[in-house]
């Protein structure tokens, strides 16, 4: 009795190492994880430069958001590679532990750009990137194999272990056999034996379902978005997919938007705000799920329906309570935000794709974009036609310079009291070939949208300096300037190098800036403008009282003449109160020692207006229209 007793005493103590030890097997399956990270960091990274290679070819279509967003998926993929058993992994082998320190050294470098990032910049940063290429694959491919080795040695061991399971199982049913018939008296022994096994049993079962619940989960994660909960991209354009390709599909629609104002709530409050945010409004957008079949985030701050809606009207229905949902307030903590949104609206009528589905969508939220905030617009096919008489016209603006289609005007300008011409102001003009003559109203923000701003700026810039040095006596030059040529860190040496390249003297120079450059007021803003005085030119506030200004932006701000805004000066003659106002501007530059100048003056009744306010300077059609250079042979020595 007591060897026997010792025996199942000994039994069991084993089969509790032997459970351990299977679990411990189990647990290395868990290590095809690490390959599939390796591989997703790879893809990722191939993912960002093919997205600068878009930046590169076309700005407009792939944005610097689409570029940040992608960069701030590969900076995580890449905190994963120094993570856990896979950071291990690497730490272990110093060629793919120098690999890491280089790419992170890249993408850091990448990272610290990518805000004030241009097509120009981008090429020597692709050939640094695709250095990696093939390291990047071949620490991929290393990884696939180590977990492919550890995987076949834990299915080694799991079948050895269950083998020995199997063995000691049965060598304990025929102990108990035989304990049965040797000691009838001990059946209590062996009614706690049988208990054993099946608490055996309910561990193994318990084991399965553990790692179902283990695979359940990771099924999830793939297909849902991290920080919402919501479906993900993969997920819905799966089911959209499905929906458009079944027998049985009707009409599908959905709807696409975005959150007006995020990316500078983000910029502002901070990124765990924007978070909050972004949250909330998952919350109540899940919250309107009975009028929808599934609801996403894209990723940022874009998000998806497929509507159950019968028709349009339905969809246009839905948009609605959608809008009015988001534009609730916010209470996040301490703080309440407002935000709201633009609905794009595609219908699959003749679509039976869902990328062509998702353009759709994308051109009519881009339509509700341009319309204002709080709108919703329907895909209608002339939208594609508009799309493409846009890229189009970017196309034709990108080759203008080239074509010798760019022009600089020159509207003159003329001091009050003597009426002689004190300057001219330089004007852009593009003349295309079939297009005809284009205004700067719809050239101009086409080209501070795809940054080509910067080289028609420069080069406006460098032909009026150049006109300039031949005009007679001490004639200024005033030139406009961009809100985004007056942020870039190229400004104050493209200046200098205008007035080199054309003798011009400094003083001669004047530009203009709108008061849109004043919003914020930031210490970089107020060290640009004193470099530019440092360099000897005049600033002029152009349109004054138009846009951001107050009086505290003229006080510490270096400006040497006010422009007075032609709004006020349409009615100066007959309405009193643009009189008092314009009345007012003159009074404030005189007190502050500034030149006003009054643009616009199409009248004499403006003209003796003015003056009998004492404003400095005139511009407008009545002292002249603007003309091409050709025609101040008059002004040159």
């Amino acid at each position: 009795m007591a060897v026997i007793i010792c025996c199942f005493v000994l039994a069991t103590g084993y089969i509790a190492y032997v459970i351990a030890q299977r679990q411990t097997a189990l647990q290395k399956f868990a290590r095809y994880n690490d390959s599939w990270a390796v591989s997703q960091t790879v893809s990722e990274y191939l993912r960002l430069q093919n997205n600068l290679y878009g930046f590169l070819a076309n700005p407009q279509r792939v944005t610097r958001d689409d570029l940040r967003l992608r960069m701030d998926l590969m900076l995580g993929r890449l905190e994963l590679l120094k993570q856990g058993n896979l950071g291990a992994f690497i730490g272990d082998r110093p060629e793919s532990h120098e690999l890491v320190k280089r790419l992170t050294t890249v993408l850091s470098d990448l990272d610290s750009r990518i805000d004030t990032l241009e097509p120009s910049d981008v090429e020597p940063i692709l050939e640094t990137m695709s250095v990696l290429d093939g390291p990047l694959t071949t620490l991929a491919s290393s990884s696939v194999a180590y977990d492919v080795e550890v995987v076949d040695n834990a299915h080694s061991e799991v079948r050895e272990l269950h083998t020995i399971f199997t063995a000691l199982a049965a060598g304990l049913i025929l102990c108990g056999v035989a304990l049965i018939l040797l000691l009838n008296r001990h059946n209590n022994l062996l009614h706690r034996a049988h208990k054993e096994t099946r608490g055996l049993t309910d561990e193994l079962r318990s084991a399965t379902l553990e790692l179902q619940a283990n695979n359940a989960r990771l099924e999830h994660d793939a297909y849902h978005d991290a920080l919402t909960e919501l479906p993900n991209r993969s997920l819905f354009r799966k089911e959209l997919n499905e929906r458009l390709t079944s027998v049985d599909a009707g009409t599908s629609i959905i709807l696409l938007l975005d959150l007006d104002g995020f990316k500078d709530i983000n910029d502002t409050l901070g990124h765990d705000v924007g978070d909050a945010l972004l949250q909330a409004v998952a919350t109540r957008l899940s919250s309107m799920r009975e009028d929808a079949d599934i609801v996403c985030r894209l990723g940022g701050d874009e998000f998806a329906f497929i509507t159950s809606a019968r028709d349009e009207e339905d969809a246009l229905s839905f948009a609605e309570k959608v809008i009015l949902q988001i534009s609730k307030p916010y209470n996040l903590g301490e703080l309440e935000i407002k935000i709201g949104t633009c609905v794009g609206i595609a219908v699959s009528s003749d679509v039976t794709t869902a990328d062509e589905l998702f353009k759709r969508a994308d051109l009519a939220l881009y339509e509700s974009k341009r319309l204002g905030p709080g709108r919703i617009s329907v895909f209608q096919p002339h939208m594609q036609q508009q799309l493409a008489e846009k890229r189009s016209f970017e196309a034709d603006l990108q080759t203008a310079l080239q074509n010798n289609e760019m022009e600089v005007y020159y509207q003159p300008q003329m001091f009050t009291k003597t009426r002689e011409i004190c300057g001219f102001e330089a004007l852009l003009r593009w003349t295309h070939p079939v297009r005809g003559k284009v205004p700067p109203s719809e050239f101009i923000p086409v080209a501070e949208r795809t940054g080509l701003i910067h080289s028609l700026g420069k080069w406006a810039m460098d032909v009026a300096c150049q006109e300039a040095k031949t005009w007679k006596g001490n004639l200024k030059i005033a030139i406009n300037l961009s809100p985004i040529q007056f942020h870039s860190t190229s400004l104050v040496q493209n200046v200098v190098d205008a007035l080199d390249k054309s003798g011009l003297d400094a003083s001669r120079l004047e530009l203009e800036i709108t008061e849109s450059v004043l919003l914020n007021k930031s210490d970089d803003t107020i060290e640009t403008l004193e470099k530019l005085k440092n360099v000897g030119i005049k600033i002029a506030m152009d349109d004054f009282g138009t846009g951001y200004s107050s009086l505290g932006n003229l006080r510490g701000v270096p400006f040497d003449k006010i422009k007075i805004d032609q709004a006020f000066l349409r009615d100066v003659a007959t309405d009193t109160d643009a009189l008092a106002i314009v009345e007012f501007v003159v009074g404030m530059a005189k007190s502050l020692r500034m030149t006003t100048i009054a643009e616009g003056i199409e009248t004499e009744e403006q003209f003796e207006c003015m003056t009998r306010l004492g404003c400095d300077q005139m511009q407008g059609y009545l002292i002249g229209r603007p003309a091409p250079a050709e025609k101040l042979s008059a002004f040159r020595r």
